[in-house]
């Protein structure tokens, strides 16, 4: 009985993590978009006036609305399921994508997104079939492990690493700094799933109310502050990379991260492998790597072209103000036959 409900349980986290991906990288789409068209961030517009500007637009607003609305399926997952076993499936967000722009944004669907696609479709397959959920670790059992040596470690190593490539990408040029800063941000973003993880698993074990209100309150919003957090300065640092770099360069490094580095945090902090047979370990591992294989192909793929679109919309842009400024003045004109 046991035995069927955990199958049960890692099923529904799979369907709300194919959920959850597919509305993430939709709403990230949709925000790149909005951003292209946006001031910079930074000394062209101010910290404040750059905010207002995101926040005043509609577009960027609907965009960031998906992406949290991905986060709530999300967490329904990462409380079902093993970390190292739902944050492979993120790539399964840019088959959707693909498919997304296809039809709502009229992008044509190239033999590499085919390639890609495939790969990936082989990917969730091999994860999906060979998955073993491991015994579902509890909230305290959760807590205990974070503060534990290994996790105080990880944590701090990658959180180190985050601040130390951003001041560098600060002082060098701006190709190199483009990557750095993309690095930097995913980290910051990728550790928010760890912390998500925490709150469902409260929530799971306690239940909403004392999840939130009961003995425990102050871990549940200790953790939904370092979400805030982490959260706001890896979407800063992505948006700026955005508007600086190249989306080829950006989304693949980006999004393979988010994969990699939670699912590290997975074995290394949680434990989750540790009772995992060499087989499973060997075909899980496999998975993931076909799984990396097409995120980064999709994300290289869908950087081509939000890159071609960005360069299309720079030149007409560029081609109406040569229009506007030959366009002859009828003030002007009047004044000359005069004289």
């Amino acid at each position: 009985m046991q035995n069927n409900m955990a199958d049960l349980n890692l099923l529904w986290a799979i369907i709300a993590q194919l959920c959850a991906t597919s509305l993430n990288f939709m709403g990230m789409t949709i925000q790149k978009k909005a951003a292209n068209d946006l001031p910079k961030i930074g000394l062209e517009a101010g910290l404040i006036k750059s905010a207002k500007n995101f926040l005043s637009n509609k577009e960027w607003i609907f965009g960031f609305g998906l992406n949290y609305a991905s986060v709530l399926l999300n967490s329904v997952a990462l409380a079902l399921a093993a970390i190292s076993i739902i944050q492979p499936l993120y790539g399964f967000g840019l088959i959707v994508l693909v498919i997304f722009s296809h039809f709502y944004l009229k992008e044509k669907i190239t033999r590499i997104d085919i390639i890609g696609v495939l790969i990936g479709i082989v990917g969730i397959i091999v994860i999906g079939l060979t998955a073993v959920q491991p015994e579902t670790l509890s909230y305290t059992d959760l807590l205990v492990k974070f503060f534990d040596f290994r996790g105080i470690i990880f944590l701090s190593v990658f959180l180190g690493l985050a601040i130390i490539l951003y001041l560098i990408s600060e002082k060098i040029t701006k190709n190199f700094s483009v990557i750095f800063l993309t690095i930097s941000s995913s980290i910051w973003t990728a550790t928010s799933f760890l912390f998500y993880k925490a709150i469902a698993s409260a929530v799971r074990d306690l239940g909403i109310i004392a999840a939130f209100f009961g003995e425990g309150w102050l871990y549940t919003w200790s953790f939904i502050g370092l979400i805030a957090l982490v959260s706001s300065i890896g979407l800063v640092m992505l948006n700026i990379a955005y508007q600086n770099g190249q989306c080829v360069i950006v989304v693949p490094i980006w999004s393979s991260l988010q994969v990699v580095l939670p699912i590290l945090a997975g074995i290394i902090i949680f434990t989750e492998w540790i009772n995992f047979s060499t087989n499973t370990i060997i075909w899980q591992t496999i998975g993931i790597i076909v799984m990396l294989v097409s995120l980064i192909i999709l994300s290289i793929s869908n950087g081509k072209k939000e890159d071609t679109c960005a360069l299309l919309q720079k030149n007409s842009k560029n081609i109406d103000e040569s229009i506007e400024s030959a366009t002859p003045n009828p003030i002007l004109e009047e004044s000359l036959d005069q004289n």
